[in-house]
């Protein structure tokens, strides 16, 4: 049988330093929030360190056409007037003559986690087999079901820097958005176009890691304030 709370063998040292061991505060920058997963990183201050990186490498082989991609559609399916006519990213054949695959791990799997743990997009790489392809925009829609939406675009060719050794090569990092159910990441591969898009990411809200270490960090708890965990 495990002690009671308020049983003569609770450590009250233990005691305090679990109440004060609060997420949010006056001081809160994100260091062991269990509902947030940094990857490499440990908190929003060094939240560029963390190392989630994926890239989607897309090609159209039309000549004549350029068409529309979703490189994230949220919890919206395929037809949606939101997604404005895009073809949603996929791995393999999205639609005819364009082909994606994702790195390190296949597309479906990038969609499926930032539909469930929405996360903090840093920057954008992009390197692209032809400047005319950073004429494109990038474009991120954030939907609210009571407001509507509102559009945010950057076009890559504008991030060209004189002196830059490849020109077919940037970065987007003045953005502060979110990949999630509610949010959409569009743009548009040029006929006849190859291009590799990162994706740099920083926190995510994952609560199904948050849920197993808050059930570790409950156990370790107990066992420091004396009760039995069996």
């Amino acid at each position: 049988m495990g002690q009671n709370i308020l049983g003569g063998g609770v450590n009250r040292n233990n005691v305090q330093r679990i109440v004060k061991a609060k997420a949010e505060g006056s001081n809160y920058i994100g260091v062991g929030d269990n509902l947030l997963d940094f990857g490499s990183a440990n908190s929003f201050l060094k939240e560029d360190n963390c190392g989630k990186i994926f890239s989607f490498n897309i090609s159209n082989a039309d000549t004549s056409n350029a068409i529309k991609v979703a490189l994230s559609a949220g919890g919206f399916a395929s037809g949606s007037s939101y997604l404005d006519s895009s073809n949603i990213i996929a791995e393999g054949t999205v639609a005819t003559h364009l082909t994606c695959s994702g790195t390190p791990e296949k597309i479906d799997a990038l969609l499926a986690y930032v539909k469930a743990n929405p996360s903090r997009l840093r920057a954008i790489k992009i390197k692209a087999d032809d400047e005319s392809q950073l004429d494109y925009p990038i474009i991120y829609r954030q939907i609210n079901p009571f407001t509507g939406y509102i559009d945010q675009k950057r076009i890559p060719a504008q991030y060209q820097r004189s002196g830059d050794n490849n020109t077919k090569v940037i970065e987007l990092t003045d953005i502060n958005w979110i990949l999630g159910a509610d949010n959409i990441l569009l743009t548009t591969i040029g006929a006849g176009r190859s291009v590799v898009i990162s994706l740099v990411f920083g926190a995510s809200l994952d609560t199904e890691k948050g849920l197993q270490k808050k059930a570790d960090e409950a156990m370790a708890n107990a066992a420091a304030l004396g009760f039995s965990v069996d």
